[in-house]
């Protein structure tokens, strides 16, 4: 902890606060769905209780029930009910999913490739203020968009953006902290998401109902936008790149291509790898199933229940805490266990999340937020337990190629996979069956496959203590 002096303190909250616009801004459009799908008019329409329609009649209780109205003319024969945009529907999804995650890896890749090659020219500090001006400037122009198409672009350029955040924050980060510091940094840095995805309730709910100046849900993209435009500056004009040239490294690397991409395979193309990745593709989807889906589905069941605040303490309290948790419970494991009980930690945690996530589903509030609050505690554990083992099974000279690598496949799955929601919901004529399914369904499933992906470290583990042995 000795080497976290002001200056890299001022840093690391610069790039943390950025972080948390970026997925403020991210998130944004999971919370405003309605509202904004109503104005630009997409998606799905579903039949709706008119608040303002008064009855002075006792056979209130036993009166039609909207939500049950499949068409437009049986809605709109009831007078208490009206016909209007849910913020559901395949549009949604691709909004919500395909036109960010696409845009957002092939960017994270090409930028990861970019910095590397510009080593000596490219300043990250510079990149990282370009892309939140970008992400900023988008969510800004969001709150202005009168039309799907431009809606769909603008979320393009907050990806675009966001996507400079991680790779970029992670290597500076490496370069300030020394190893005894660095997963603290690392950590605080992460709380990205959690604050990000809390505040997009917070902004989403209480500032669009707060109907400032008369924007309704075009308020809080503008609001959103404004702290990341001055990060964008202070990022630009007070901090710099740290970057220390090492020569040595990158004339090793360009020396020998042929030999560094037979590295690159054996390295990610191992067993543990392949299997890992394939757990990560269902696991990274269950979680953005419910991130994609999580007000839409308390809107539609229990409309009248106010989720803001409930939501921002389970992701802000319960992902921050599971997040040092995974890591700080497998580094005491792997001390008497070896490598594999890392694996076996998130195999366990992610089993535990399931029943959570059922219960999140089945009970009404708040009770669904009392489990949806423990269900973070173990479910967020996993992304620092899984990136800890990667970084330890492959060759150090191939580990930030392999991260990316994986990176990219896993959200090019799992960030597209969540529009099976739509027609799931279609098929079963319910929307709690299509996420029970795709939620804590692939979260089960993701458990057995990395409690799967130990079994060869296991094994390798095994001949290199009798391999000890045997020499000793």
């Amino acid at each position: 902890m000795g080497d976290m002096t002001v200056s890299k303190l001022y840093f690391l909250s610069l790039m943390t606060l950025s972080y948390i616009v970026g997925e403020l801004t991210h998130f944004l459009i999971n919370t405003t769905s309605r509202e904004v799908a109503r104005e630009v008019e997409f998606g799905e329409k579903s039949c709706f209780v008119n608040g303002s329609f008064v009855s002075d009649e006792e056979e209130d209780k036993e009166r039609f029930d909207c939500s049950e109205s499949k068409n437009e003319t049986q809605c709109g024969s009831e007078k208490h009910c009206y016909w209007e945009y849910s913020g559901l529907g395949i549009q949604y999804q691709v909004l919500a999913g395909p036109s960010f995650i696409l845009v957002f890896i092939f960017s994270a890749v090409f930028l990861a490739i970019l910095s590397d090659w510009l080593y000596d020219k490219l300043s990250r500090t510079l990149m990282l203020s370009v892309g939140t001006a970008t992400f900023s400037t988008a969510c800004l122009l969001m709150g202005l968009a009168g039309q799907y198409w431009q809606l769909v672009i603008l979320r393009m350029m907050i990806a675009a953006g966001l996507s400079v955040c991680r790779p970029v924050s992670g290597g500076l980060i490496a370069e300030l902290f020394s190893a005894s510091s660095r997963g603290v940094a690392n950590g605080i840095f992460s709380w990205g998401v959690y604050y990000g995805y809390g505040l997009a309730f917070v902004f989403g709910i209480y500032i669009t109902r707060a109907d400032v100046l008369g924007y309704g849900w075009r308020a809080p993209y503008v609001l959103a936008a404004l702290p990341g435009l001055v990060l964008a500056v202070l990022l630009a004009t007070t901090v710099k790149d740290p970057r220390q040239k090492d020569t040595e490294a990158t004339a090793k690397a360009s020396s020998d291509g042929r030999a560094y991409f037979r590295t690159l395979a054996r390295s990610f193309l191992s067993p543990s790898m392949l299997i890992l990745l394939l757990a990560a593709f269902f696991r990274h989807t269950a979680g953005y199933c419910w991130a994609y889906n999580t007000r839409l589905f308390f809107q539609t069941y229990y409309p009248d229940f106010d989720i803001g605040l409930w939501t921002f303490s389970a992701s802000v309290f319960g992902g921050s805490f599971g997040v040092f948790a995974g890591g700080f419970f497998s580094d005491r494991l792997v001390q008497v266990l070896g490598l594999p009980s890392r694996l076996w930690l998130l195999s366990a945690c992610t089993l535990l999340a399931a029943p959570l996530a059922v219960g999140t589903l089945y009970f009404p509030p708040p009770g669904a937020f009392g489990c949806l609050i423990v269900y973070y505690f173990f479910a967020e554990t996993w992304f620092a337990v899984l990136f800890t083992v990667i970084v330890e099974i492959v060759d150090p000279e191939v580990r930030s190629t392999c991260i990316a690598i994986f990176l990219f496949l896993m959200n090019l799955v799992g960030g597209n996979l969540p529009v099976i929601v739509a027609p799931l919901r279609s098929y079963f004529n319910d929307y709690r069956s299509a996420l029970y399914l795709v939620w804590p369904g692939f979260l089960t499933i993701s458990a057995f496959i990395f409690l799967l992906s130990s079994l060869p470290l296991w094994i390798r583990e095994k001949k290199i203590n009798k391999q000890y042995s045997v020499n000793k």
